[in-house]
């Protein structure tokens, strides 16, 4: 049985990942694990676990749920109490970018201390039948866990994915007034014959999925988001150091969740341990 560890404090944001786990409770037997970071536990109607709790067995009588009231820094506790989790939700306002900023971004932090993937629900989150799984490939091994998270998702729901690659060309290599001249054509190609093997190996491990691929020349934001409106979730894996340099620097998963409506997943790569471990 699936386990999720959802993270609320009682804000629009934190409601809609309720209801998306909800609505991924209504499709398969999940055990939820509602977590609260706070210093001044609660117990009146209004505390977020309470509501939390009532939302998800309204929504699916005989839901399995667990309310723990925890103290601690937000992102470490998360990781920390999602280390042997499913799947980690938190909710996020993408209409107030700087309010986010000025409190640390806080999934940039998650991300770098998780193990398990974490889905990233915007406010206003509806659900978009009819739509597909969209994930980004990257020709490294920061991939490989959201290649598989991905399609065990798309199998789970329409059997339809859609995998997505951004290529460019590499930054000129100069020395003194000398340059590296590569030829696009030759760059294009090799990418495609990249992105053919990954999806030729993706189906062979789910011979009844139908995979879509898409090479394209853009930033890895700008490729996915432009299937933001046809997207049930996109998929992205992570090698962290980027990730945790992204308050400063910008991320592909900060850049998606202010151009898209749908849930942004960031799947570790076991490559790439949390920081601090």
């Amino acid at each position: 049985m699936e386990r999720i560890v959802i993270g609320v404090d009682g804000s629009a944001a934190s409601r809609s990942a309720l209801a998306w786990v909800a609505e991924r409770c209504g499709r398969h037997p999940v055990e939820v694990d509602v977590i609260h970071v706070s210093r001044h536990a609660g117990s009146g109607p209004d505390d977020p676990l309470v509501v939390a709790e009532q939302i998800l067995r309204d929504a699916t009588p005989g839901q399995v749920v667990r309310v723990h009231p925890v103290d601690g820094p937000v992102a470490q506790t998360l990781g920390e109490e999602s280390a042997d989790a499913d799947l980690l939700v938190i909710g996020v306002d993408p209409a107030h970018p700087v309010r986010a900023a000025l409190g640390g971004w806080l999934p940039v932090r998650v991300i770098g201390r998780t193990r398990a993937p974490l889905c990233i629900v915007p406010a206003g989150w509806a659900p978009r039948p009819g739509h597909r799984v969209t994930v980004g490939w990257e020709d490294d091994l920061s991939s490989t866990e959201a290649l598989t998270f991905a399609a065990t998702e798309a199998l789970s729901t329409d059997g339809r994915l859609r995998v997505v690659h951004a290529w460019h060309l590499p930054e000129p290599v100069a020395d003194g007034a000398v340059a590296l001249l590569v030829r696009p054509d030759h760059v294009l190609q090799e990418h495609r014959e990249l992105l053919d093997a990954a999806v030729q190996t993706l189906e062979r491990r789910f011979p009844t999925l139908h995979v879509e691929a898409e090479l394209t020349r853009a930033s890895a934001a700008e490729a996915l988001a432009r299937h933001s409106e046809t997207a049930s979730m996109t998929v992205i894996g992570t090698h962290r150091d980027g990730v945790l340099a992204g308050g400063y620097l910008g991320s592909v998963a900060q850049d998606l969740l202010w151009r898209t409506g749908c849930p942004v997943v960031v799947v570790p790569a076991s490559s790439f341990p949390p920081r601090g471990r």
